[in-house]
């Protein structure tokens, strides 16, 4: 009898508010691994989708840490030791104050350990969670991966925290028996900084299963429509720069999926009769319903975000998959996958007036866009995440 081989998860989010680990998830059931996961909840926007995400994984083990207040000792001595990390690394080199002082949640995840069952592979998702899955591969004498979603070092603005994953990901990364990138620019960036490679180093783009996705069917009709969607819709996504654009023309819609912050609807939205706002859907309900619609906007903004230069988004591939036109901001990233795919979307700055001309310009050619949504959608199928997973099957299944 063959006892299906282990992988133990590790991160410090939910799930709700990391679907790329979701599929991961999926993949590893679907190749008959069995499946344990070490997550945190939390008590927000997103409890209601984790639950639901949890209970369609019920094959799935999971130990879940909470990630608020309560219980009130373990978090508020997860505070203290973070805050007095971040001062004795200045001090001392050790690899442990280094990870603690990157999260409090790497000591919280590596204390759970002695709760889950000895796996084959341990695979780490978010910074919090890399020292965790090098002290787990040791204490259970297994493989270690990594997935690097984002471009961390690249996140927010205080340099201080960024050298940090900096520093925490130069030394541990070369460690792990494999690392997959979610982005090509991602994986060249943390190349050049890491002070030893690995050539199981490799990209897994962020490709969705193609059965979520709807074909188009050309019913469209009446107003251009627009759609945008993410966990939240909030300042700083390049929103701002869309909406007067998108109150200036009649001729277009737009729908925001996702949880509105109430500053931002307030500022922004009030009074708008051409944009919709719908609440977050669970993946696979959203990736149908983008057949209704006929361009996506994927507004990256660039400007002291190093991340957001490098990533490929959810949403640009999402779009790609449904066969939607793709409106993309000068990212380094879009830049790149546009030009890849001329035919399924056009670059734009986020300056008013091009966005004005440029929305304008769509509107024009609603009826082409529209007649060729089928033509691109079938395109995209042969991308999706079937193929694309393929190899983090194959590693797990004939490297350890």
């Amino acid at each position: 009898m063959n006892i299906p081989k282990r992988i133990l998860y590790l991160t410090t989010l939910n799930l709700a508010t990391n679907p790329r680990l979701v599929k991961e998830i999926r993949l590893a059931l679907d190749n008959s691994f069995s499946v344990e996961v070490i997550c945190f909840e939390f008590e927000n926007w997103s409890k209601e989708n984790n639950e639901k995400l949890k209970k369609e994984l019920a094959n799935v083990k999971f130990i879940t840490i909470p990630a608020g207040r309560k219980p009130f000792l373990p978090w508020v001595l997860s505070v203290v030791k973070e805050q007095m990390c971040r001062k004795l690394v200045l001090l001392f080199k050790s690899e442990k104050i280094l990870a603690n002082a990157v999260s409090r949640r790497s000591s919280l995840v590596i204390k759970n350990l002695n709760k889950v069952s000895k796996p084959d592979w341990v695979i780490g998702h978010n910074p919090g969670a890399l020292r965790a899955a090098k002290f787990a591969a040791e204490k259970f004498t297994c493989g270690a991966g990594f997935d690097v979603e984002d471009y961390h070092p690249g996140e927010g603005s205080n340099v201080f925290l960024q050298n940090l994953s900096r520093k925490l990901m130069q030394r541990v990364l070369p460690k792990m028996n494999y690392v997959s990138f979610a982005a090509p620019l991602i994986m060249e960036e943390v190349k050049k900084e890491a002070t030893a490679g690995n050539k199981n180093w490799f990209t897994v783009l962020n490709y969705f299963p193609s059965a979520e996705f709807c074909r188009p069917g050309n019913t469209n009709t009446g107003k251009l429509k627009l759609v945008w969607f993410s966990q939240n819709i909030s300042f700083g996504r390049g929103l701002e720069q869309l909406i007067p654009a998108i109150k200036s023309n009649p001729g277009i819609e737009l729908h925001l999926f996702g949880n509105c912050n109430e500053s931002f609807r307030s500022q922004w939205l009030f009074g708008s009769d051409n944009i919709y706002l719908h609440s977050s859907l669970p993946q696979s309900e959203l990736h149908w319903q983008l057949a209704n619609y006929d361009v996506g906007l994927a507004l990256e903004e660039n400007e002291n975000n190093l991340n957001r230069n490098l990533c490929l988004t959810n949403k640009i591939l999402a779009y790609y998959q449904s066969g939607l036109y793709i409106l993309a901001s000068k990212t380094k990233a879009q830049e790149r996958f546009i030009k890849e795919n001329p035919d399924h979307g056009m670059l734009t700055s986020l300056s008013s007036g091009d966005l004005i001309q440029t929305i304008q310009k769509l509107v024009e050619q609603k009826e082409s866009l529209r007649k060729l949504s089928p033509e691109r959608y079938e395109n995209a199928k042969e991308y999706g995440w079937e193929k694309e997973s393929a190899k983090l099957v194959e590693i797990w299944k004939e490297y350890h």
